[in-house]
């Protein structure tokens, strides 16, 4: 990967820069666009950590991302896939800031979505800018929050905010999250605020507070608030198995140990992954901005003339034989040049069921 760091020195990488300020280390991730917090970046952040963790003259570390968000999410390739040799899990990075023996605070500015979230909750604290945006959108692709989210989310905000969180997929602003719990303070530079906290806690004048150990605030709620959020979470994704599962996992952490309800988390999100909602999600997820990105995509009227071929073939109702084949005499009539494409089209303008993906997905093979 080429990182490398020396005590008192820089961390650098492709994927994490660091500076170094009032004896606090301050690990950027770098990874435009969005600063994804794939493969690449969670292996750079480990090492990065491992080459802090026994520098005496560093007292913190502070995340934060570079541009103008913390992190549009983890890599959504990796999902379902199987890891590779050597690979850092996001929730192994999660326990390790975690368990960390210096203090390790988040920054937060504007976009901190999905697995950035999932980062942030493993830190012993967290600032954000007035822009911040933090949200845990798995639903959405027919998944759970994965890496302990389920878990540490109601520890810190409550059972009530963290299903209101999840179940509606609902972005929470920097004035909510800091009354809610989820961000420790706002600030106009939240990095320098970060550095400070840092220093704080390493130095006794704040609290550790590590994720983990605390105690759901609102734990005798669960009983009372189960009934409701499985009701928000069927009205806001209808038919999706993930709304009731992340339901049960957020009320579990009420209840089990962290560790067991993480594993809980764990087995929930590889059947999640390897069934066909998520499949036909993030299939749709793909292709539909590959369509919006392609130099070759079918331009407004040819769409349109792929919605009506597809609308001719009525109502879409399993097994949708009459759609694949109106979808595979349009891929050969060359109106587009990716079975994706159709099914987006499908999809988005035709009505088709998004959980099957489009007409040429749900044909397979997938």
């Amino acid at each position: 990967m080429g990182a490398w760091y020396f005590p008192g020195g820089l961390v650098s990488s492709s994927f994490v820069s660091s500076v170094l300020r009032d004896g606090v280390a301050i690990l950027w991730i770098d990874h435009p666009p969005v600063n994804a917090i794939g493969a690449d970046v969670r292996a750079a952040l480990a090492e990065a950590l491992a080459g802090i963790e026994h520098d005496g003259a560093l007292r913190g570390v502070v995340v934060a991302g570079t541009g103008r968000m913390f992190s549009g999410g983890g890599d959504l390739r990796e999902v379902g896939r199987p890891d590779a040799p050597g690979t850092v899990r996001m929730a192994d990075l999660a326990r390790r800031i975690e368990t960390f023996p210096k203090p390790v605070v988040a920054a937060v500015r504007g976009k901190c979505i999905g697995g950035g979230t999932l980062l942030s909750l493993a830190c012993h604290a967290r600032v954000g800018a007035d822009d911040a945006l933090l949200m845990l959108p798995e639903l959405n692709l027919g998944l759970v929050p994965g890496a302990g989210g389920t878990q540490r989310l109601p520890r810190l905000v409550g059972l009530d905010a963290a299903l209101d969180m999840v179940a509606r997929a609902r972005a929470v602003d920097a004035a909510t999250a800091l009354a809610q719990g989820l961000l420790d303070e706002v600030a106009d530079d939240p990095v320098a605020a970060a550095v400070r906290r840092a220093n704080d806690i390493a130095s006794g004048r704040l609290p550790w507070r590590r994720t983990a150990e605390l105690a759901v605030p609102d734990a005798e709620l669960a009983d009372a608030l189960r009934a409701r959020y499985l009701d928000v979470a069927g009205q806001a994704f209808p038919g999706r198995e993930a709304g009731p599962r992340a339901v049960e996992l957020i009320l579990a952490a009420a209840t089990v140990p962290f560790e067991q309800g993480c594993e809980a988390e764990r087995e929930r999100f590889a059947q999640l992954a390897a069934g066909p909602q998520a499949r036909a999600l993030l299939h749709l997820f793909f292709a539909e901005r590959a369509l919006a990105k392609a130099a070759d995509a079918p331009d407004a009227a040819t769409r349109t003339r792929i919605a009506r071929r597809l609308r001719a073939a009525g109502e879409p109702v399993p097994p949708y034989a009459a759609w694949t084949q109106a979808a595979r005499a349009c891929l050969a009539e060359g109106l587009a040049p990716r079975a994706e494409f159709i099914d987006v089209i499908a999809v988005k303008d035709c009505g088709f069921p998004a959980l099957s993906g489009g007409p040429l997905h749900h044909a397979g093979p997938h």
